[in-house]
């Protein structure tokens, strides 16, 4: 995930990067090319994501809205695509149908605050232009630098919890009980 995320964000900043340039020096208006390029894509990826996804992962996808999940809830993978939203999971009374799951969140803005037992363990990949990530009351920054974290317990835990995020701006919480 490291390399990838580092791969994707690198490539679409230096190819958003010569866009420019390029428009500037052959004097061509960018917004007439990247909005039309921008709309194709999104039906692409709205098409043909959900079929790549590997099987047993729930794909939704969302142009605004929240995600809440709380109380009792099944833990399945999950692939969420968003362009602004909140994202808030709180695994305390969480039924899970495998020892591991992952959770898999593309968007351009929002938070998520992610509430965890002590016994469970957890590891939080995080890539972004602008992340802010309060995890276990520790709080860290960075801009255009992964963050990650991984639980002391991960590894022997009975129950795990991988978060693969990549946002513009984010804002992360992590919440031990």
């Amino acid at each position: 995930m490291k390399k990838q995320t580092q791969m994707l964000l690198g490539s679409v900043l230096i190819g958003f990067g010569f866009l420019i340039l390029l428009s500037k020096l052959l004097d061509i208006h960018l917004g007439a090319i990247c909005w039309p390029s921008f709309l194709i894509l999104v039906g692409v990826l709205i098409i043909v994501k959900p079929r790549i996804a590997p099987e047993g992962t729930d794909v939704q996808m969302h142009f605004f809205g929240d995600l809440r999940r709380s109380g009792e809830w099944e833990v399945m993978n999950q692939e969420i695509w968003s362009f602004v939203s909140d994202v808030d999971l709180d695994f305390t009374k969480a039924n899970f149908q495998e020892d591991e799951v992952t959770f898999k969140l593309y968007r351009f803005v929002g938070d998520v605050d992610i509430i965890v037992p002590k016994d469970m363990g957890i590891s939080i990949s995080s890539m972004g232009f602008v992340t802010e990530a309060r995890l276990e009351g520790k709080k860290r920054s960075g801009l255009v630098t992964p963050i990650r974290y991984t639980s002391e317990n991960f590894e022997s835990a009975a129950k795990r919890i991988r978060i693969e995020m990549i946002s513009f701006v984010a804002d992360l919480k992590v919440i031990r009980v």
